[in-house]
């Protein structure tokens, strides 16, 4: 009987190591755990918000364009809204996320086979990967992956099938692979398109090229400076670009700095190491010659005063290939120090994962880790958002701080995706979107300019602002937080007469609907 099991386990074993696949099937597992998961917070709530107008065109009709605006240039949404029909959304949610944390690990696996052929090395690099999951991307405002479904949970692991393909030189199957993560993220396909060029030039040893690309795009970047300085004359489009702190690098805290400027230094001395494959060393010198063009270029084109159009393009995005090239070249390297070390190398992998689970328990702090479908929320505005979905009309209008989302508590937690009703514009969300879509700018200037410092306001001057824009209902926070000026007071807990069916210790739900009507009525 020992005997049986022994041989039945050493042939899991020889499956395990003969099937790459299989490892990472159990690893992908052991990264939702690590990372969190959290569908409805932050740009995941975006998604499924025009996930859900697609689905339901009924749904947010004061409000369509910050619903509908990100759906435009990708298919992401619209492959996602039929299927609600048989999967519930939640449920469908979450199978994506699983998949797609599979994918980048099986893309992370395959260009690493490229780099290393040495099998510990390979294993490093997808290792660190999986443990660097969320790793954030400087002060680009964007992670290697995130805590919830996206376009771009899918377009980052195409790009990596990409990523193979051009070393292994089929171009053909390159092109097919970019064009079909461009289908999902054209943006962050074209900064894809650049990595490939600039290390299909670099594996030829092509330096010359390689310099007169990069002189080619400095210049294309200073005629589109020129044609389109000064700003756009659209008050409202500016000053939603303008609100974007990681569009320019001016706006930069001191300690993000340093996330561009020591990828590049640590990718180019890996370039120079003679010991490592040519292929890693290509993969090395084209990304740091790719970030140290994205810095140089923004440091000299990106402004405040300048090119806004430049600014919408986010040529700092150019450092999310560069961070996922970092990544496995530095786990393969790991993974030979490692190879008289298996302990250092486990020791290594739980303290970065421990700190990256940190860092999402520190940015969730008041939600669940794995916010599975059906599950109780913790999070109690996430819970005031349920009640509203439940207990509300659909054509309900509701009005938030536009600041809501930095509340005490509130774990970014998307209003409209939560509880499928309309909302006047915020500053964060809502003004991210009007940056990037100008068709969104005037309701985002209009929504965000009433409701700013909402909570502070008393009722009459509620009324004042919210009557014009048709607000039925609003939320107010409860509990008092101390005074922090950088956001304007939107945690401070807010008094008010209006009759308020919900609360809990964080927040409640008021109803504005008989004091707009007497306010009508004696305005006639």
């Amino acid at each position: 009987m020992e005997q049986t099991l022994s041989r039945t386990g050493t042939r899991i074993s020889d499956k395990l190591t003969c099937h790459p696949i299989y490892t990472v099937a159990l690893l992908t597992p052991g990264v939702l755990l690590i990372h969190g998961y959290h569908p409805l917070a932050d740009d995941g709530a975006v998604y499924v918000t025009g996930i859900k107008k697609l689905a339901n065109p009924s749904l947010y009709q004061s409000d369509a364009v910050f619903a509908t605006s990100p759906t435009r240039f990708s298919i992401f949404a619209h492959v996602l809204a039929p299927l609600i029909h048989w999967v519930s959304l939640p449920v469908l949610l979450l199978l994506c996320h699983l998949a797609s944390i599979f994918l980048f690990l099986v893309g992370a696996r395959r260009v690493a086979t490229r780099l290393f052929s040495d099998r510990r090395m390979c294993w490093g690099a997808v290792l660190l990967s999986a443990c660097c999951f969320t790793l954030p991307v400087a002060g680009t405002s964007l992670s290697i992956m995130d805590p919830y479904t996206t376009a771009r949970s899918f377009s980052t692991p195409l790009s990596l099938y990409a990523v193979a393909a051009v070393l292994d030189k089929n171009w053909l199957a390159a092109i097919l692979w970019l064009g079909l993560a461009a289908l999902l993220h054209p943006l962050m396909a074209g900064y894809t398109a650049i990595s490939m060029l600039t290390l299909a030039l670099a594996q030829r040893k092509m330096w010359p090229a390689l310099g007169l690309l990069f002189a080619m795009g400095w210049l294309l970047s200073a005629v589109i400076f020129i044609a389109t300085h000064p700003a756009i004359a659209n008050l409202a489009y500016n000053r939603a670009a303008l609100s974007r702190s990681y569009f320019f690098l001016s706006s930069w805290r001191w300690y993000e700095y340093p996330g561009l400027v020591i990828p590049i230094l640590l990718l180019g001395f890996a370039g120079f190491r003679s010991r490592l494959p040519w292929p890693a060393r290509a993969l090395a010198i084209s990304a740091a010659l790719a970030g140290s063009w994205a810095l140089v270029t923004s440091l000299c084109f990106v402004h405040r005063s300048g090119s806004l159009l430049l600014a919408r393009l986010q040529l700092l995005r150019t450092f999310h290939p560069v961070y996922i090239a970092g990544l496995l070249l530095a786990g393969g390297m790991l993974g030979r120090w490692t190879r008289q070390h298996r302990r250092a190398m486990a020791v290594l992998c739980l303290l970065v994962a421990a700190a990256l689970f940190a860092g999402q328990r520190l940015t969730y702090p008041e939600s669940n880790h794995l916010e599975w479908p059906g599950i109780e929320p913790r999070n109690q505005w996430q819970e005031a958002f349920l009640w509203i979905r439940d207990n509300t009309p659909a054509n309900a209008v509701f009005a938030l701080d536009n600041d809501y989302i930095e509340s005490p508590g509130e774990d970014a937690v998307g209003f409209r995706a939560t509880t499928e009703r309309s909302a006047v514009a915020d500053w964060f969300k809502d003004g991210g979107i009007a940056s990037n879509f100008p068709q969104a700018a005037a309701l985002w200037w209009q929504g965000s300019t009433a409701t700013e410092r909402l909570n502070q306001a008393n009722d009459s001057q509620r009324l004042a602002r919210l009557l014009p824009l048709g607000v039925t209902w609003i939320v107010l926070p409860v509990e008092t937080a101390p005074p922090v000026p950088a956001r304007r007071g939107a945690g401070r807990g807010a008094e008010t007469t209006f009759p308020c069916p919900f609360h809990n210790a964080r927040v409640r739900v008021c109803r504005l609907s008989e004091a707009l009507l007497q306010r009508a009525d004696s305005a006639k």
